[in-house]
């Protein structure tokens, strides 16, 4: 049976071993259990196997350094059964479309080397992306190809050791612009326009700030303690692949609602949200409600927001009253950096307002109108009479 070598990149092994000596082996590139890559695998097995106990197969055949063209695509194979394991299934879904870009711009151009892409063609690749999809979207299929290679750096033999021309390619300048953030009253607008079950997911988002596929994959058994009045928010942003964790006190109103719906909702099963709109498919947790929040805000009257719109505003809302490490808490950053950005993005940080009353109201502030009072006369003179119509210019 083909073993799996997780210190080979996660390729199959196939060797077939008669009298206790190994008489061929083979890497085949990486793939689920059962899948065409392991089924290969077990085929080339039998097929040896029948040689050798015919006696046509009496060398011992090692595996022989793969060609630059199957490291390159077994670079690829690699990285996305990788990044199946690890990451989100949207994460993976675009490292995976991103890659076949790539694959698609080295098939056009006769690339069949790692070794043979630079940063010059790199650049070709990223700059089409950019006049098509536009600069931010360019940096991301960037960031993306540039973990795949460190991966295959570290994790792949025989992957080229040079410095990554990802890396040498510089992200393309975009232009920030604020995040689009919904006033109070337009989301209580939205929250209106809800009911039932979609009442409370939009509850669960705004009083835990989390993330629409944190929400989609609660558990009742696993995330949910309406006892103690607890809630268990999931993702996969520790950068080592490994899902993180952390437990969330809920407003009382959230055990409310959650309370509510566990009793009301069609049928028993585990997962929090599930599923209504057909038989067929009830019960079944959420992928994705593409078109979910378009729907209500056009009923509501107001400017279209999404699921991290609303995340966003839980993160506004604690920020201005609790500080910053409120808001990280909230949003489960590790770094305090990664919530300022948010916060910028966010345009929290362009309100002087406060600044200006906290200034106006300290003693010093207040000082300033007596001031005035003493050094300045009550009454003052017309502009132009204080002028010399000499030194006025147009």
């Amino acid at each position: 049976m083909p073993t799996l070598r997780t210190d080979k990149g996660n390729r199959w092994m196939a060797r077939v071993v008669m009298d206790g000596k190994q008489v061929a082996c083979k890497m085949f590139p990486p793939g689920k259990k059962h899948g065409p890559q392991w089924r290969a695998a077990k085929e080339w097995e039998e097929e040896k196997r029948k040689l050798a106990e015919a006696g046509e197969l009496s060398v011992h055949t090692q595996e022989t350094t793969p060609t630059a063209c199957e490291l390159l695509l077994a670079w690829g194979e690699a990285y996305l059964a990788h990044a199946e394991r690890t990451v989100g299934r949207s994460t993976y879904v675009e490292k995976k479309t991103h890659m076949q870009a790539f694959f698609a711009f080295c098939h056009r151009n006769r690339i069949d080397d790692l070794g043979a892409v630079t940063k010059p063609q790199v650049y070709v690749f990223l700059s089409a992306i950019r006049d098509e999809r536009g600069a931010k979207a360019a940096n991301k299929y960037r960031k993306n190809l540039l973990a795949a290679w460190n991966w295959g750096m570290e994790c792949m033999e025989s992957f080229p050791q040079a410095s990554s021309p990802f890396k040498g390619a510089k992200p393309f300048p975009v232009e920030q612009e604020d995040r689009y953030v919904p006033s109070e009253e337009d989301v209580v607008k939205v929250l209106r326009e809800a009911e039932g079950q979609d009442l409370v997911l939009l509850l669960t988002l705004y009083f835990t700030g989390g993330r629409r596929g944190e929400i989609f994959r609660l558990s009742w058994d696993r995330d949910v303690r309406l006892d103690i009045g607890k809630i268990r928010l999931s993702d996969h942003k520790a950068g080592n692949g490994q899902r993180r964790f952390r437990w969330l006190d809920m407003h009382p109103e959230l055990v409310k609602v959650l309370s509510w719906w566990k009793e009301a909702r069609p049928c028993q099963v585990d997962n929090v949200f599930m599923q209504t709109h057909c038989d067929g498919s009830l019960g079944l947790p959420f992928q994705q409600r593409n078109k979910f929040m378009d729907r209500l805000c056009k009923r509501a009257g107001v400017k279209p927001f999404g699921f991290h719109a609303l995340r966003h505003k839980s993160a506004a809302i604690t920020f201005v009253s609790s500080g910053l490490n409120a808001a990280q808490v909230l949003m489960g950053h590790y770094r305090a950096t990664t919530t300022d950005r948010y916060v910028r993005s966010a345009g929290l940080y362009t309100d002087h307002s406060a600044i200006i009353s906290a200034l106006g109201g300290s003693e010093i502030g207040q000082a300033v109108g007596s001031l005035l009072e003493k050094s300045f006369p009550h009454e003052f003179l017309p502009h132009g009479e204080n002028c010399n119509p000499e030194f006025v210019t147009q």
